[in-house]
């Protein structure tokens, strides 16, 4: 058999190829879609790769006798597409009652006798005569002359073509989402093939006697790949029931015109254990009345299958179930179902579809989140832009004595102290314009006429309203406590420390009127205790400014700061002996106050002790990522009441600290990230560690390179730190 070359075989090869590779991915994964629809995608795209690859083989032969023998299976691939065509439209849309034998036998009646005719005389003479090869166009063309029976085909074929067109078009439009890009894209793949094959035919395009409809299937194969892959058309189609119904997670119930379940899915069943095909509405929902009433007035509403939007229900309930547990949660929503009139195009109710939505877990966290609102001891409120409260929480009631429907309606701002109103009004403005949380203090009228104190938080948490959050907290006695705390400390910072000045003062001028030495020895006394009183004077101004500051933290060198603490201490106490041991270099990250913590300790070393001559001892050494400050003593011991009122954060009017140092040291070390200990010693004397972390990179280098200034195993003296001098 001679071949001729030519430029249509490629893409009708393409073609065909496409064409059965569709074919044998349906039948694989056939159980995935509806049968009639599944049959029918087969049909089509057998039919399509029969016609393609036959006109290819008619298109390259060189001899008469080849191409009529090719053309024969032409026809049968024409037959066969212009059954399957508007089988697969039918199944696709829902008109299955074409698909019924009679119906169905009758649109094969032409295409049947064409193929019958062709495979029995030939197309030659039943749709053609005087056939010849022509080679006028640069390659030979199978030429013939049109017969009436070849005329009437024709006709048949694009009148059943144009009908498809348009209930595919019409699905296009009435649908939504996925199913209406579906239909347009099966709209568009039936349309170009039979508007190009009508073009060649009247030499708008191509050589004469040329058909390009198989040659536009090597195209449109795309456009059915991609609504076979992308839109998911085997598995996803408006009449799957597997995919839309069985699977679905919520449960879905079907009832009849007449009020009867006539079909629900699993999810369903679960959650109406009792409910049966064939019981009415009214005996399936029984524990929720609602469902039966919803199902009648959806029913009487009534909407065409088209014309109701693909998840908009005609209306919707809530219901609870209480089973034997705890009660479920669901919301309910109808939608009506229309008797098929010309397959579905149109009609009256035929039915209602309920799905059914468990929501409790989501209710159950909003009934706890009220909850926590009620119950919260802050005023919470919810506030629009026109600056009316919309919602205010019961706590209104118990803090300001306003009831919240006394409240709710009215201007944000009524309630608020006049002199603080415009800076809550800007405030409340702020948080519309820039969605940042705003806060203030104010004061807001409580019921009985007074004043209460609050500190409040305006915020716009959900970018989707137009509302603002408003958390309200009475601060009122805080602010109370913190204005006697005040006049607590200047009490004791300022007119005691006045006080124990004036009573030095006269202490001194009374040795000039004493002579004897009992008397001394009283003056004595009175000096020691001013001093002491001055000294617990200074210590809360220190600890006035601990409480006090920001928390800031900077590296310091340990070797330098306890060097000359001991240095001072030496200066002020001749009688004591001091020792301090330190590496070259000992920097860490703590309070800036951490030097009046070492400070404390180490006069308490020395004051406290009532020995004839009071020994400190001073190191500081590595340990992990940090450093330890160890003061040791020979004095008589921190008492045990002492040791744990900082410890156990307690302090009773039994159980008092004789002095301030240790909350204040402890407060200081605490606040730098480091850990204080206290170990009593035998036979006598107390040990105070101070464990403080190193800063991170390049310091904590420098301070083990320092001490590796130490590894040739120098003895470091007592008393000598290398940098004292700096």
């Amino acid at each position: 058999m001679e071949w001729q070359p030519t430029p249509y075989t490629a893409p009708l090869l393409v073609a065909a190829l496409a064409s059965f590779s569709f074919a044998a991915y349906a039948l694989w994964n056939r159980s995935r879609g509806e049968t009639s629809l599944v049959r029918s995608f087969v049909a089509v795209t057998v039919a399509s790769g029969v016609w393609s690859l036959a006109y290819a083989a008619q298109l390259s032969s060189a001899s008469l006798e080849a191409a009529l023998l090719w053309n024969r299976f032409v026809w049968v691939g024409v037959a066969m597409l212009a059954v399957a065509w508007p089988a697969f439209v039918f199944a696709y849309v829902g008109w299955t009652s074409w698909l019924r034998p009679r119906r169905f036998a009758l649109l094969c009646l032409v295409p049947a006798a064409v193929v019958g005719g062709v495979l029995a005389v030939g197309a030659d003479p039943l749709l053609y005569t005087s056939p010849s090869l022509d080679g006028a166009n640069g390659l030979l063309v199978l030429e013939y002359l049109p017969t009436p029976a070849l005329i009437g085909f024709i006709t048949y074929s694009y009148a059943v073509n144009l009908f498809t067109f348009g209930v595919l078009g019409y699905a296009a439009l009435v649908r939504d989402g996925v199913f209406r890009r579906q239909a347009a894209l099966l709209f568009a793949a039936g349309v170009a093939p039979m508007a190009v094959g009508a073009a060649g035919v009247m030499g708008v395009i191509g050589p004469m006697f040329v058909d390009l409809t198989p040659v536009t299937f090597a195209v449109t194969s795309g456009l059915l790949g991609w609504v076979v892959f992308r839109y998911r058309l085997l598995d996803l189609s408006p009449v799957a029931r597997d995919a839309v119904f069985s699977n679905i997670s919520d449960g879905v119930v079907v009832v009849d015109a007449d009020g009867r379940v006539v079909d629900m899915n699993q999810p369903a069943r679960r959650l109406f254990p009792s409910a049966a095909i064939g019981c009415s509405v009214e005996e399936v929902f029984e524990d929720a009345p609602g469902v039966a009433d919803l199902v009648s007035s959806t029913g009487a509403a009534g909407a065409s299958r088209f014309d109701h939007a693909p998840g908009e229900p005609n209306s919707d309930l809530r219901v609870t179930l209480d089973g034997d547990s705890d009660p479920r949660f669901l919301t309910v929503a109808a939608h009506s179902i229309a008797a098929g009139r010309r397959g579905g195009t149109g009609g009256t109710a035929g039915g209602t579809v309920l799905l059914f939505r468990d929501v409790t877990e989501r209710e159950t966290l909003q009934r706890r989140y009220r909850a926590l609102i009620e119950k919260s001891p802050n005023v919470i409120a919810v506030c629009g832009t026109d600056g009316l409260v919309r919602y205010v929480s019961p706590s209104i009631e118990r803090l300001l004595g306003h009831a919240p429907a006394e409240v709710e309606g009215r201007p944000v701002v009524d309630l608020v102290h006049p002199d603080d109103r415009r800076e809550a009004q800007r405030a409340f403005e702020q948080a519309f314009e820039t969605d940042e949380q705003q806060s203030l203090d104010h004061r807001i009228a409580h019921a009985d006429g007074n004043w209460r104190q609050f500190e409040t938080v305006i915020e716009r948490l959900f970018e989707d309203t137009e509302e603002v959050v408003i958390t309200a907290t009475d601060v009122s006695e805080n602010r109370r406590y913190e204005q006697r705390l005040q006049v607590l400390n200047r009490v004791l910072r300022h007119d005691l420390k006045n006080d124990a000045n004036v009573i030095g003062g006269y202490a001194d001028v009374l040795r000039d009127h004493v002579d004897d030495d009992e008397g001394h020895n009283y003056l004595d006394v009175i000096d020691r205790k001013v001093e002491t009183l001055t000294h617990l004077s200074n210590q809360a101004r220190e600890i006035d400014v601990a409480l006090h500051s920001d928390g800031a933290r900077a590296e310091i060198d340990l070797s330098v700061l306890v060097t000359r603490l001991c240095e001072s201490l030496e200066s002020s106490f001749p009688e004591a002996t001091v020792t301090v041991s330190t590496p070259g270099a000992a920097v860490v990250c703590a309070d800036e106050l951490l030097e009046s913590a070492i400070r404390n300790v180490l006069e308490n070393a020395v004051v406290h002790n009532n020995g004839d001559q009071p020994i400190v001892e001073v190191s500081v050494d590595r340990d992990d990522d940090g450093y330890r400050i160890a003061v040791a003593d020979n004095g008589p011991g921190i008492p045990p009441v002492e040791r744990s009122v900082f410890s156990e954060a307690r302090e009773t009017a039994l159980e008092h600290a004789s002095g301030l140092g240790l909350w204040l040291v402890h407060w200081i070390v605490t606040e730098s990230g480091g850990e204080l200990e206290i170990h009593t010693r035998e036979p006598t004397g107390t040990l105070i560690t101070m464990w403080l972390p190193t800063p991170n990179g390049a310091a904590a280098e420098a301070e083990a390179a320092a001490d590796d200034e130490y590894a040739d195993g120098t003895e470091r003296q007592p008393g000598h730190h290398p940098r004292a001098d700096n």
